[in-house]
């Protein structure tokens, strides 16, 4: 009785399905960044070690790349503690190996950045104060708080994340390594032909966090330089002449985001695209063309720059950075200049099946994933929709359940009780909510979208601040008679608008 009762839903799950499979070309577009994401953090998954941990080099567990690691998924949004094998988590994992690791700038600011990045707290991680640290190890003589740039720059970024005072000299200490060409080297060299693009990335990076401007010319001296190790094909290399990378081009972007850019960009070359287009069927990134196995690090180093967020970031991060305007993007996506967001791929395709912007309204993010409901997403007005991985061994997308939703804070009354069939010829009883849909409500459910859209009702008609509502899955109706065009007499809900507090 029940497989015949829910079979309908096999119907609506069947209308709103959209096979993804891989593209051999591949477009720089938010909804393909994010999906390339979730297939990383998915292979990243399968690496992890019994202690909680994920490999180095040399296949055992390592702190350095468990702490890269941590990073990628906050930057997804994915709490790193829910994230176990044999019960550890890799923050465990970090805890226990702290004092050994963290007995160095690099190590300690690494640490300090991924525990922020968790939401836990870096002045009491492993039996450790790591801001405290990295404070101590300040040289006031250099303005440095390591020789290694790399690692001075992760400890600016640390401490930009703990929302301690930066000094002025340490940020004059980092620009003073400056070279001619705008980029700066790991071991603080000035010489002609030092610098490389990774060390100039995370400096950008650093220096951004602690409050120089983005059209500060340090900064554009530096964007300058990664513009001269930027490839053809939009990829970046470690330095001018050589091949574009993963690792290099992820840095990048993340430090074009960091000065306000859109590496998506023609300016840019869609460097967007070209990160893309370094990952395996499998899900990980290779670091190099010429090197087309599964690398790890490569893989950890891609996932931030795919979910858009430089250094720092916290968990709600990649939901924060969504909302943000976006630039028009050409490639297989219509963007609304209403919200300044785009809509592409299957998502455009779905919201035009589904009823357009009538029944779904205005984007309001851009495309990106959310750990709570194991998808992507992208947020409109009046709905959501939803790409999922793991439905019947495929992709899937899917309408968000936003009046089910509601309903849950908001059914009150009798309206949301179970109510008997109508005997009025007007009305269609749905045994499977036990509510009736009639007379306007019910013909333009049945000609606008009907159940693979709005789902079922799960209210009767009720009167809310003197107007005749209904709550179905997706959707609540409300009845504007003569205020608009003939099919808008009934309106839809900004369910969507709501949920994220937007006006």
């Amino acid at each position: 009785m029940l497989g015949q009762r829910w079979r309908p839903l096999s119907a609506l799950i069947l209308a709103l399905t959209f096979l993804l499979a891989p593209a051999l070309t591949v477009h720089a577009d938010t909804l393909a960044s994010a999906t390339t994401g979730v297939r990383a953090v998915r292979w990243l998954l399968t690496q992890q070690k019994d202690d909680g941990g994920f490999p180095g080099l040399k296949g055992q567990s390592d702190p350095s790349t468990t702490s890269d690691v941590v990073l990628a998924l906050a930057s997804f949004g994915i709490d790193p503690a829910s994230v176990t094998r044999n019960q550890k988590s890799p923050l465990d994992f970090l805890a226990a190996q702290a004092t050994n690791y963290a007995n160095t700038v690099g190590g300690a600011a690494k640490l300090a950045l991924a525990v922020i990045a968790s939401g836990q707290s870096p002045r009491s991680f492993g039996g450790l104060d790591l801001i405290r640290q990295i404070t101590q190890a300040y040289d006031p003589k250099t303005g440095l708080y390591s020789s290694q740039l790399f690692a001075d720059a992760y400890a600016l970024l640390a401490l930009a994340a703990a929302k301690v005072e930066i000094p002025q000299q340490a940020v004059q200490g980092l620009i003073a390594h400056q070279g001619a060409d705008g980029s700066w080297a790991w071991d603080g060299s000035t010489d002609a032909g030092a610098g490389d693009s990774n060390t100039t990335a995370i400096v950008l990076q650093a220096l951004r966090a602690a409050g120089v401007a983005a059209n500060d010319p340090v900064i554009v001296k530096g964007l300058g330089y990664l513009h001269t190790v930027q490839q053809p094909d939009g990829s970046f290399g470690y330095q001018p002449g050589q091949d574009g990378d993963a690792n290099s081009t992820a840095l990048a972007i993340q430090a074009t985001l960091a000065a306000g850019q859109h590496p998506e960009s023609n300016d840019w070359h869609n460097a967007s695209a070209a990160l893309l287009r370094f990952a395996n069927a499998d899900g990980a990134f290779r670091w190099r063309n010429d090197s087309p196995d599964d690398n790890l690090l490569a893989t950890v180093q891609a996932l931030p720059a795919l979910a858009a967020v430089p250094f720092p970031f916290m968990l709600q991060s990649a939901s924060v950075v969504a909302r943000q305007d976006e630039i028009q993007d050409s490639l297989d996506c219509d963007f609304f200049a209403e919200t300044h967001h785009n809509l592409c791929g299957a998502f455009r395709t779905t919201w035009q099946q589904a009823g357009g912007l009538p029944n779904l309204g205005y984007p309001l993010t851009r495309p990106y994933y959310d750990a709570q409901r194991g998808a992507v997403v992208q947020w409109f007005e009046r709905a959501r929709l939803e790409w999922h991985p793991d439905m019947q061994g495929q992709p899937m997308i899917l309408l968000g359940r936003l009046g089910a939703e509601w309903a849950a804070t908001h059914a009150h009354g009798p309206a949301f009780q179970q109510t008997p069939q109508s005997t009025n010829p007007a009305c269609r009883y749905f045994p499977e909510t036990h509510h009736n849909v009639c007379n306007g409500f019910r013909a333009y459910w049945e000609q606008f979208g009907g159940l693979a859209v709005f789902g079922y009702p799960l209210s009767e008609e009720y009167t809310e601040n003197g107007v005749v509502v209904q709550v179905f899955e997706r959707a609540r109706f409300e009845w504007h008679p003569g205020a608009w065009p003939t099919r808008y007499d009934v309106l839809l809900t900004r369910l969507g608008a709501e949920q994220l507090g937007v006006s």
